[in-house]
């Protein structure tokens, strides 16, 4: 018997799924017998690299997909039909009637498709849910909630979760999402992401001004590291902060997506000018970026509850800086913050509260800044280690719930 990872993203790439499903499958080859089906090594990025080698006992085995601009949505819509079609025949013909399933919602296109091969050969499929499509799509403006399309495309990917064998989601909020999309019929077990704490972590005295190379004198240093996407809401930020006056504060963006050139562009055109951007960032500088800001800026775009929990929320947390979060009330990335005194939270519909918060920003918050920061390492090293999140995989992938 063998536990095969499915996923686009594998090692050696290190944007958030990449990492992840690579560390689980490092994790699981400890106990069993594992192998990956997965995209082509560069698939995502030349920037993002792994500088460690894979563990030796992991059967890897790749589908071939020609280099697209993924930032297109066509091209993006393309490569997945091809990966999927990949995906299918190498599943076909190395998975057996007794292995098992572990994958990823991503290329979406895949689910439907593990649906049918598991009534061909037979197999269990173990789903961990990392971004939920179509609803995504609605939330970043790309189907038409009311329209055939999203309608027909939401009963083929229901369906495909109700004939996995069980769930896994990385928050409550999704859960509670999952239960109604499942009719709560099926295991759906939380386990969130983890930070990796022992090589992210406070650095005092952290020279900003040297780092970014930028005229920083006493100002609050609000970053945003990550995808520069469609779903991030960026471009309802940019709405608020155009109108900033607050010459205390500066925003830093790094990354790349979907939506840079035009914030890029946007930004130009702004009276505040208090907003630089900078290129994607190695996994291995997170130490140096994550500490280079005072506060960690976390976005979602209104409508998605349940919908994700971005995986910088955990590692922010761990280089002991305070989070931003603009989004959803009810989800688990406010939650953390509500709960545990670890950053400022605010729906979109708050802007006044927003307005007010950002307008009264200054280096007399440092105080506070420091206190919420410290419950953020603190909330990190009792719940969030990378050890205790492998841990529950393994015993929810090999023992079941």
């Amino acid at each position: 018997m063998r536990y095969w990872i499915v996923t686009e993203l594998f090692y050696p790439e290190e944007v958030s799924t990449g990492y992840v499903m690579t560390k689980i499958a490092e994790g699981l080859s400890s106990r069993v017998s594992v192998g990956v089906i997965c995209g082509p090594s560069g698939y995502q990025s030349k920037v993002l690299k792994a500088n460690y080698e894979l563990n030796p006992n992991i059967l890897v085995k790749r589908v071939s997909v020609p280099s697209f601009n993924k930032n297109k949505i066509v091209f993006r819509v393309i490569g997945f039909l091809i990966l999927t079609f990949g995906f299918f025949f190498k599943i076909l013909f190395n998975v057996g009637r007794k292995d098992k399933l572990v994958l990823v919602t991503n290329p979406p296109t895949l689910l439907p498709v593990i649906g049918f091969l598991k009534w061909i050969k037979g197999f269990e499929y173990t789903i961990i849910v990392h971004d939920v499509f179509p609803e995504n799509a609605v939330a970043g403006g790309l189907l038409n909630k009311e329209g055939k399309a999203y309608k027909i495309i939401l009963s083929i990917i229901n369906w495909s979760y109700q004939k996995a064998d069980d769930l896994i989601v990385v928050g409550r909020d999704m859960r509670h999402l999952f239960e109604k999309k499942t009719q709560k019929n099926k295991p759906i077990n939380v386990i969130t992401n983890w930070a990796d704490h022992e090589i992210v972590f406070p650095k005092e005295n952290f020279d900003l001004k040297g780092y970014y190379s930028l005229q920083i004198e006493n100002e609050i240093i609000i970053q945003f590291a990550g995808n520069i996407g469609r779903v991030q809401g960026l471009d309802l930020l940019f709405n608020t902060i155009e109108h900033l006056q607050n010459e205390h504060s500066h925003f830093i963006f790094i990354g790349s997506g979907a939506l840079k050139d035009s914030l890029v562009k946007k930004s130009e055109s702004m009276k505040f000018k208090k907003v630089h951007f900078f290129p994607p960032k190695s996994r291995n500088d997170q130490q140096l970026f994550l500490n280079a800001c005072h506060i960690g800026l976390v976005t979602l775009s209104p409508g998605m509850y349940g919908l994700g929990v971005p995986s910088k929320v955990y590692n922010i947390m761990a280089a002991g800086k305070p989070i931003l979060y603009i989004g959803d009330k009810n989800s688990e990335i406010y939650q953390y913050i509500i709960d545990h005194e670890i950053g400022w939270a605010f729906t979109w519909d708050a802007q006044n509260e927003l307005n007010q918060f950002l307008a009264q920003i200054d280096a007399g918050m440092l105080t506070e800044i420091c206190r919420k920061g410290n419950n953020a390492r603190k909330l990190v090293e009792s719940k969030f280690t990378k050890d205790f999140i492998l841990a529950a995989y393994n015993e929810v992938i090999i023992n079941g719930r």
